[in-house]
């Protein structure tokens, strides 16, 4: 557990004094579908929103990229399309006014490609810097309900995630702690990181490791290691839908009722669903379901659903609703079978 808290501490730590890149250009120009005309630097495009900066802004401005009607970089960006494509080179899309033509063209010396810019999900410029390619969050909520038997909750969150052109890396943590003045504490402790490495347009390679501890469930620790083969189901400029599959290694301890800690050795296959939704200066939805069936231990599988429901406050500011279940249809000690949660919290993304 203490683990897991030093692991999630660090992702807050990197998150909050993560230094701020450095613009390269400020003569990119953005055309919105107004006729508004601005000239500055594009700071990337993500979850359909296009973040751009100009020596006159006290910050990065979000535009709705279904607004933009043309850009122009002279710089160099790495584009993802939908199908899983990757593409680097220097951005234009000067389509026209109802013209429905493949617009978005990426030039890379003597070579271009032009795309639909429907088909454009992320771009990102090319950074000399590790710090400059991150992305991440870091959450926080607190609740108390009085009475006879008062309750508190208190959580915390954070994540990161590290993408370039052939690989991407990301981090998750999370700590929940429940109090009650007439009952007993129980508390849960995340950590998970997952390392995909693209093979063709819409495959990857996949590792995957987990950290658990659930005082709900008995569990003072599982560790979770593994990896298999994953693709990307459905992506668009709105949504992506993916699948890792493969096989996990598990390592559990349990806190024995006399005092002891009985150990478990498990071998599972792995199916992990992701799915992920966003709508500009409304909301953002991000999902992971997934069922672990034990192959050492025939009968046995563990399931879950994580969900995380954010609605933008301001900036970069958003209110989160969180929801958590895991199941152990036959844990190896006499525990409960479901570790289930819900809360709130407000967090800033960058």
């Amino acid at each position: 557990m203490q683990g897991i808290r030093t692991a999630l501490a660090g992702i807050s730590i990197l998150v909050i004094f993560a230094p701020p890149g450095s613009a390269k250009r400020n003569d990119d120009v953005i055309v919105m579908k107004n006729g508004d005309r601005i000239t500055g630097e594009i700071k990337r495009l993500q979850d359909g929103t296009l973040f751009f900066s100009a020596s006159y802004m006290a910050s990065d401005v979000s535009l709705d990229w279904s607004q933009v009607e043309r850009l122009e970089s002279k710089d160099l960006f790495n584009v993802y399309l939908t199908d899983g494509g990757v593409h680097t080179g220097v951005i234009a899309d000067k389509r026209q006014p109802n013209n429905t033509a493949a617009s978005f063209t990426i030039q890379a010396g003597t070579e271009s490609v032009r795309v639909n810019r429907n088909d454009v999900v992320i771009i990102r410029p090319i950074e000399d810097s590790f710090w400059k390619q991150l992305t991440g969050s870091i959450d926080y909520g607190y609740n108390f309900t009085g009475g006879n038997n008062s309750t508190t909750q208190s959580s915390l969150s954070g994540a990161m995630a590290y993408r370039v052109q052939k690989w991407s890396m990301q981090m998750n943590g999370s700590s929940v702690f429940n109090s009650q003045s007439e009952g007993t504490s129980t508390g849960r402790n995340t950590f998970s990181a997952l390392y995909a490495r693209k093979l063709a347009e819409r495959w990857y390679a996949g590792a995957l490791g987990e950290l658990l501890n659930s005082r709900q469930q008995d569990l003072t620790l599982r560790v979770t290691g593994g990896g298999g083969l994953g693709r990307v189901l459905y992506r668009s400029e709105r949504a992506a839908l993916g699948l890792l599959s493969g096989v996990l290694f598990s390592r559990e301890r349990y806190s024995g009722v006399t005092g002891t800690e009985p150990q478990a050795n498990n071998a599972e296959a792995l199916f992990r669903l992701n799915y992920e939704m966003y709508r500009f200066k409304k909301f953002d939805l991000d999902s992971t379901m997934y069922a672990y069936p034990s192959i050492t231990d025939r009968g046995r599988i563990r399931m879950g659903l994580q969900l995380a429901w954010g609605i933008d406050l301001f900036r970069n500011f958003k209110w989160k609703f969180n929801l958590y279940e895991n199941f152990d249809s036959r844990p190896p000690v006499h525990a409960p079978k479901n570790d289930f949660g819900t809360g709130t919290s407000v967090g800033w993304t960058f």
